[in-house]
């Protein structure tokens, strides 16, 4: 199961409290996935249509619990998609002019529910706005799956109505993004702060500590690799200057023999020729008596200057 279906079942699970609230979430969904059927003789008919099953089964309960009205679901199929399921709620003609008749009731004048603004109430009150917004995620909304990047969007199919949920969002706390897509506009969220702040305003308490979780597994990998990248390139560097040294010391050994060099100086030659892997600290320890960091490189660079002068005679 996909991270946005696991939240979308999460966000229908939650109980219906406020009949503001329901009609709030129901108008957010009706906007997004509701459209009108002519049946003839000025008769209309109102047909919500989703992908989700859970989200089909919530619209029902809204209508159910809050107006009164009941329906017969109808599934089908769309080929052009891969036959991917779409599920069907008709409404009769007299629940279906009832209905837009009470979503109507402070928009006079729109004669299409998918036209309505957003009620007054739904700027006013928070608990509104917040029912609004999860009914806009559940008819029209997606989440990436946070383990590959933070992103979650809105897909719309009016300007007005995407303009809407950017004036909520941004009530929230929550800057969104716009963008166009297959003549949709698209209203996208990218950072995980906000998306931490949207599955809140939701409700959706299961997510919000899920993304959490995966924020703080993926800052302890970041950590993680930046540790062994750069564990990597010190150790590349570590194993390139020792090269660098064994190769002055058998440039001396070659042309003049290390028993030229002071007793110091041969010491410290033959010890790198012995253990080429090693690191300064490690290699001082090994002299007699032991030598620090800062007194091995000192030594190391005087068997470079050696080389070089040698090199120069030849």
């Amino acid at each position: 199961m996909s991270f946005s279906t696991s939240l979308k079942q999460e966000l229908v699970a939650l109980p219906l409290e406020k009949t503001c609230c329901m009609a709030s979430e129901l108008g957010a969904l009706t906007a997004c996935c509701a459209s009108i059927s002519l049946q003839g003789r000025g008769r209309l008919q109102m047909v919500y249509t989703t992908h989700s099953p859970s989200v089909l089964k919530r619209i029902f309960t809204l209508l159910k619990q809050g107006y009164g009205i009941g329906g017969a679901p109808r599934l089908s199929s769309l080929s052009n998609f891969g036959g991917m399921k779409q599920y069907q709620l008709r409404l009769s003609v007299e629940d279906s002019r009832s209905l837009m008749r009470s979503l109507s009731g402070d928009h006079k004048g729109a004669h299409h529910p998918a036209l309505y603004s957003v009620p007054s109430r739904i700027v006013r009150r928070i608990c509104c706005r917040r029912a609004w917004i999860r009914g806009f995620f559940l008819g029209c909304g997606s989440v990436l799956d946070p383990r590959k990047g933070y992103r979650a969007e809105f897909v719309m199919d009016g300007a007005q109505r995407a303009d809407y949920l950017v004036r909520l969002l941004k009530l929230g706390g929550i800057e969104a993004l716009r963008s166009e897509r297959r003549g949709n506009v698209i209203i996208y969220i990218r950072q995980g702060d906000a998306l931490f702040t949207l599955f809140g305003l939701m409700g959706a308490s299961r997510a919000v500590m899920e993304l959490e979780n995966i924020r703080a597994e993926n800052s302890l990998r970041e950590s993680l690799n930046r540790v062994a990248n750069c564990d990597t390139s010190n150790f590349r560097k570590q194993v390139s200057a020792a090269q660098q040294q064994i190769e002055h010391i058998t440039r001396i050994s070659l042309l003049k023999g290390l028993t030229s060099l002071p007793k110091h100086l041969e010491e410290l030659a033959r010890l790198r020729l012995s253990h080429p892997d090693l690191g300064l600290k490690e290699l001082g320890e090994l002299a007699s008596p032991p030598l620090s960091k800062s007194g091995v490189q000192h030594r190391l660079r005087r068997l470079a200057q050696i080389a070089q002068d040698i090199q120069q005679e030849n």
